[in-house]
């Protein structure tokens, strides 16, 4: 039992990454959706590149959507408007005239009453045979319609026909047989039967519209028949050829493939949702476990902190919550989903290798979520490859927006090359396609604040952050400049130095530089110990050895400590605690060992520990080569050279490299580099070999 607590113990980190990865499956799995994917990506236009394809199975042929706006559209345009006929109007209008009329006729002299009807007694009889021969010419213009056409239809000609309604009656009838007002007024002026002018007169302002714009019975009407437009366009039968390989997809296929790709997607119920859960679950899972693989060879170092890990697999869920937020909006395409925050975020912590591998593996993942996924994995994976081998660093906030630049003309180049290879013609790309892409790019931006934000969350060390805790300005430099002006003049010297260095052999320089500029701040507590600071006095004149080595040795320590204190970053503390490694201070040591022969060196060597990287390890042959360089009494290419080559040799001798990833060619680099800056400070004349005579 005690043996399997200690073996969980030992492999806690190994189990915490495994539960993150378990929980960030199934964030993922949660995402994708539960029915299959119809394998066949598809447009109008592109040649079809898959096998020889039949219909699965019976299948009903539609019109496709666009086919069927269409003729919807065309309905609408030419949809008959609908007027009603107003009974009422004519009843009132009538019945006024009625009254009218018979005032008019009973004032009326016996002369123009004989001359307007023939009649030359005025009795009820003839009264009424007048009126209702007035009467009658009024009915015949309210029963051919008086039109108010509607604004919409002004432009409306004879040819042109409406419907009009009665009650439960309609009739479709041509503008040209109805009246307008003007048009019935004529009319009844010219009818006989109006009687005399100042008959009409009076009854004309009887005449009104009966026949009225009835919009919701036009909706109506237009809904009815494109109620009745037919959707079905035929009928495939199974083991029916849709289409062959190499041919270009036309309309009729279209109809085809869009039907066997519906019943595809209804027939959902039919198939097992848990083994496509199951296929989802593997193909996540090899995603994921191929991310760790990556992580495994190229920075191993992120597996012994489950917090790195737990950031990178936060990273992943937000850039799949976002493809899924488009797909989930109408109104957003996928085209403006900024998937290559992740490298750019990525690369800011590591490297571009490692940012690229895993952006790639991450575009993969995602596209089985969206519907077109060869073009998402295309156009994300060549726009992040562009965009890493452009952005040359994330220090300064100018390489964002060159970032975000790359990725448009990336983006855009991508994009146009898939759609002009897939449906070889232009009628396919519109400029809002590119208003995505560009909306993509300026996301992008969005990079910026959140490398501050996992940077503050997550402990990371950015080029951003270095650049910030580099600058002379920085308070603790600023101290070193002013209490230990000696030790900050070697700082800058080393910084020289490991930076071209490292640049050589390959590591990070900002890290370097930033790491050498801070190795020896400890000093700042006894500046006055250490040659560079002293003026003619030495303190150590009056100490035994072992405590000279006990202050020269506690400026790691306090160094450490002001860092802390300071908050500098844990990788910048790495290369105060490892400058010295577990060397000895030779000097006091063997002035020591001249006083007693067999004194123990174990109060004489630094703590430690060891350096563990390249770039502690170049720092701690740049902080010895560039201090002993100021004790030479003679500079020239010789002694420079054996300067170099002594100290690391016996550096390397001690072990102090062991931990170190350095190769033997590294360290023949590094010292042909050192060799040369050192030359080059010191202006030392190279030795010519005397002239043969």
């Amino acid at each position: 039992m005690r043996k399997l607590i200690d073996s969980i113990r030992d492999a806690h980190n190994a189990l915490l990454i495994g539960a993150l990865l378990l929980l960030c499956l199934g964030g993922l799995l949660y995402l994708y959706p539960r029915e299959g994917n119809f394998k066949y990506t598809y447009s109008e236009g592109q040649i079809w590149q898959y096998e020889d394809f039949y219909a699965p199975k019976e299948t009903e042929i539609y019109l496709l959507d666009e086919e069927f706006e269409s003729a919807k559209e065309v309905l609408r345009q030419n949809a008959i408007p609908v007027y009603r006929r107003e009974s009422s109007v004519e009843t009132k209008k009538i019945e006024a005239a009625r009254e009218v009329i018979h005032q008019a006729v009973a004032y009326m002299n016996p002369t123009d009453f004989s001359e307007w009807t023939g009649n030359s007694v005025k009795d009820e009889g003839a009264i009424e045979a007048a009126e209702a021969g007035v009467i009658e010419a009024l009915h015949d213009i309210f029963e051919i319609g008086v039109i108010n056409l509607d604004s919409q239809h002004e432009d409306f000609n004879t040819n042109n026909e409406i419907r009009v309604i009665e009650g439960a009656y309609a009739a479709d009838v041509k503008v040209a047989d109805l009246l307008t007002l003007s048009s019935a007024f004529e009319r009844f002026s010219n009818d006989r039967r109006s009687g005399p002018a100042y008959i009409h007169d009076a009854v004309t302002p009887m005449i009104a519209y009966n026949l009225v714009y009835d919009e919701a019975a036009t909706l109506k009407l237009i809904e009815t028949r494109i109620n009745g437009i037919p959707r079905k366009k035929g009928e495939l039968k199974e083991g029916q050829l849709v289409i062959r390989k190499g041919e270009r997809v036309g309309t009729d296929e279209i109809r085809e493939l869009d039907a066997i790709r519906k019943n595809f997607e209804a027939d959902k119920g039919s198939r097992s949702w848990w083994l496509i859960l199951l296929g989802q679950a593997l193909l996540i899972g090899m995603a994921l476990l191929s991310i760790m693989v990556i992580i495994y060879i190229v920075r191993p170092e992120i597996l012994e902190q489950p917090s790195r890990v737990t950031f990178l697999l936060i990273l992943i869920l937000i850039m799949a919550l976002m493809v899924k937020g488009a797909l989930l909006t109408d109104s957003v395409s996928e085209l403006l989903v900024p998937l290559c925050i992740l490298p750019i975020v990525l690369r800011a912590f590591y490297d571009s290798r490692f940012a690229l591998l895993v952006h790639i593996v991450n575009v993969c993942m995602l596209g089985f979520i969206v519907p077109s996924s060869f073009d998402f994995v295309i156009l994300h994976s060549f726009s992040g490859v562009m965009l890493l081998y452009g952005m040359k660093s994330v220090a300064r906030r100018s390489e964002f927006f060159t970032a975000s630049f790359i990725l448009l003309i990336a983006y855009s180049i991508t994009f146009f090359a898939l759609k002009v290879v897939q449906d070889g013609n232009l009628n396919t790309i519109t400029l809002q396609d590119f208003g995505w892409l560009a909306g993509n790019a300026l996301l992008s931006l969005l990079a910026f604040p959140m490398i501050f934000l996992f940077e503050r969350s997550f402990g990371f060390l950015s080029e951003i952050r270095l650049l910030e805790i580099s600058d002379s300005s920085n308070q603790l430099l600023r101290d070193l400049n002013e209490k230990a002006p000696g030790t900050f003049q070697h700082s800058l010297q080393v910084a020289n130095l490991a930076e071209e260095a490292i640049r050589e052999i390959g590591g990070n320089e900002l890290l370097v530089r930033v790491g050498a500029l801070y190795h020896d701040i400890g000093k700042m507590e006894t500046m006055a110990y250490f040659t560079e600071n002293q003026h003619g006095v030495n303190p150590h004149n009056d100490l035994e050895p072992s405590e000279s080595a006990r202050i020269i040795i506690r400026h790691v320590i306090a160094g450490i400590e002001m860092a802390r204190k300071a908050r500098l970053p844990e990788e910048v503390v790495d290369f105060i605690r490892t400058h010295h490694g577990t060397s000895r201070t030779e000097y006091f040591y063997r002035k020591a060992v001249q006083a007693d022969p067999q004194v123990d060196d174990a109060p004489y060597r630094y703590p430690g520990p060891l350096p563990f990287t390249r770039e502690t390890a170049v720092v701690m042959m740049a902080d010895s080569v560039e201090a002993s360089s100021r004790s030479l009494k003679e500079f020239t290419d010789e002694s420079i050279s054996d300067l170099i080559n002594n100290i690391i040799d016996y550096q390397q001798e001690m072990g102090q490299f062991q931990n170190a990833p350095l190769t033997f060619k590294d360290i023949s680099l590094i010292k042909k580099v050192f060799h040369r800056k050192l030359m080059n400070i010191y202006h030392a004349r190279i030795t010519y070999p005397e002239k043969i005579r």
